[in-house]
């Protein structure tokens, strides 16, 4: 975080079931204590984030941003989707609920560089972990 807590950006507000049963947002900084459960972030996340997903030369997407199953709670993750497939660059979606989303909401994975169903193998394999079926594989051809 000290080295490179400037390329962090958190949501800066979420969304939750309103009263009404609509969906509600609320900024960040104006939550004093958790009384509901949040289930996306909001519309300023969404736009906060499009910007830097367009200058990026490279993005990589592990999860959905909101529960998108639900059409109220979709936005966060459609919006940062749609931005990723409108920008020229590098971009990999993993994890089988967020490939799922793409197809759902009508955007398409030609859009996108790679879409893989494997969302902790994805990460373990950019963060240089072992993958249990990679080292059971090496080890059989080593005994070859």
């Amino acid at each position: 975080l000290d080295e490179r807590g400037d390329a962090i950006h958190l949501a800066s507000d979420l969304a939750y079931e309103g009263p009404d049963g609509e969906r509600a947002e609320v900024a960040v900084d104006d939550i004093d204590q958790k009384e509901t459960g949040f289930l996306d972030v909001g519309a300023a996340t969404v736009d906060d984030y499009r910007p830097l997903i367009r200058e990026s030369d490279g993005v990589f997407v592990k999860g959905a941003l909101g529960v998108f199953e639900d059409e109220r709670f979709a936005d966060g993750t459609v919006g940062a989707l749609a931005a990723i497939a409108e920008t020229d660059c590098f971009s990999v979606v993993g994890g089988g609920d967020t490939s799922r989303a793409i197809e759902m909401y009508g955007l398409s994975e030609g859009d996108f560089s790679h879409v893989s169903i494997a969302g902790g193998a994805y990460i373990r394999a950019l963060t240089g972990e072992p993958l249990p079926a990679g080292e059971v594989l090496e080890a059989a051809a080593e005994r070859q």
